[in-house]
């Protein structure tokens, strides 16, 4: 503690003692800036949660010739009649234009899976959506870059 003479205007001094400023309770925005970052967090806890329950998962996607070549992994049961539905966006500049879509029905087995798709695709620079589908549920999904030489 700090001791501090004050002077009076009578004259006489007087001596204080200063005592640590007592903690006041936090502002609105400091306890909202709290409450926000804990809702954050338990919100990125969920979706990485909720990620998880993607099991099956793609591998390598290719391009060659005229025909696609897609790595599909099935750590779980096989799967009968699943659906593989790709679309590939041509890149020019800043502008995407579909170039190529289809959506067939697959078998998974337990373990790697490797689908060939026909396309007939121009060199240059190109995105693939892929996406699994088991009934009504997305099993996977992944956006893949794709270059096409001549």
């Amino acid at each position: 503690m700090n001791r501090v003479e004050v002077n009076l205007e009578n004259g006489r001094g007087h001596t204080a003692v200063l005592a640590p400023a007592r903690r006041t309770a936090p502002r609105f925005s400091e306890r909202m800036s709290r409450t926000y970052a804990i809702l954050l967090i338990l919100a990125l806890a969920g979706l990485a949660g909720a990620a998880g329950c993607l099991s099956t998962s793609f591998g390598e996607v290719t391009y060659s010739g005229d025909a696609m070549r897609v790595h599909v992994e099935n750590p779980g049961e096989p799967v009968e009649n699943a659906v593989l539905q790709i679309t590939i966006m041509e890149v020019v500049g800043l502008e995407q234009h579909e170039a190529f879509s289809e959506a067939r029905y697959i078998d998974l087995v337990t373990g790697e899976n490797e689908y060939t798709i026909r396309a007939d695709l121009q060199p240059g620079s190109y995105k693939a959506f892929l996406t699994i589908f088991v009934g009504s549920e997305r099993r996977a999904s992944v956006i893949r870059d794709l270059e096409v030489t001549a």
